[in-house]
């Protein structure tokens, strides 16, 4: 008879009995179908070589309370931007799950706006005196003000529609991903999404696995390099995005190119390796993150 070993995870008022076989994933990242795919395309690949492994939700909680988490060892992975206290205190693996998806930019606009149409690099768009809207605590934040734009941030995420909507900014930077399901949600608000530009810069959603669980890492590290080399990387990437991609016409846009000086050189290197977009100006910050097993 097979004896499966269990424990529970205590996380304040959440308990949940995780089992030898299991994994705790931040639950935001379950509410993402391109990651659970992902997730379990990897974990699939690696089964013949490591064994079963089955996906468990954490508690609901916030971005921050998560992350740390997952350094305690709570929450075995959890799929973000990185930034360089990420990449020192958690174990990434360096190669972008989204390709790059996560540094392309478009903006919500005003309806019948016309204040981008002429817009052709960055220095126009801050020679205008155009702003940016952000959330106030959003990674992104940091990025657009480090490049010299002009940002109006609010710390409610629902509340940068109605900004918008009352021409507080010019432009709500929305990951390309977000934007069709964001305007079905807001049909109140008289908003479009613009036709001609898209910023871009080096940022993607990775794996961060628990510094405790030093299997895991290698198994999905292990994992990612199959589904690269039998290019399942690809087909789901492509499953999930190649539609939008077309859709709003990214690859036709002008591009704001941006720097990231938030991600080590490896974050950067990855998605110069496997990004729908490479990168030939590097992070300012040094910093060197050995992510060997």
């Amino acid at each position: 008879m097979k004896l499966t070993v269990c424990f529970v995870l205590f996380i304040k008022t959440f308990f949940a009995f995780v089992c030898a076989n299991e994994v705790v994933v931040w639950e935001r990242n379950l509410g993402t179908p391109f990651f659970i795919e992902s997730l379990e395309n990897i974990i699939t690949l690696t089964t013949p070589e490591y064994g079963e492994l089955s996906i468990v939700s954490s508690a609901k909680m916030e971005q921050g309370r998560a992350f740390a988490e997952l350094v305690k060892g709570n929450i075995d992975i959890y799929i973000a931007a990185p930034d360089l206290e990420k990449e020192q205190l958690a174990r990434p693996i360096y190669v972008p799950l989204d390709r790059g998806l996560l540094g392309f930019r478009i903006c919500l606009t005003q309806h019948n706006s016309i204040s981008l149409n002429s817009i052709n690099t960055p220095i126009e768009f801050k020679n205008k005196n155009l702003s940016v809207g952000l959330g106030s605590h959003w990674p992104d934040t940091l990025i657009y003000q480090q490049n010299g734009f002009k940002v109006v941030t609010s710390p409610i995420y629902e509340s940068l529609f109605s900004m918008l909507n009352r021409k507080r900014f010019d432009c709500f930077s929305r990951s390309v991903n977000e934007l069709d399901k964001e305007l079905l949600q807001i049909k109140e608000h008289n908003l479009q999404i613009d036709n001609n530009i898209i910023f871009v810069y080096p940022n993607a959603d990775f794996l961060f696995i628990s510094p405790t669980n030093n299997q895991l890492h290698k198994r999905l590290s292990h994992g990612l390099g199959m589904a690269i080399e039998d290019e399942s990387y690809f087909d789901i990437f492509d499953k999930h995005f190649s539609n939008v991609l077309l859709k709003h016409g990214v690859y036709e846009r002008r591009l704001l190119i941006m720097n990231n000086e938030q991600i080590s050189r490896q974050a950067l290197s990855a998605i110069n390796r496997f990004g729908i977009a490479s990168f030939l100006v590097p992070v300012t910050n040094p910093t060197s993150i050995d992510a060997s097993d």
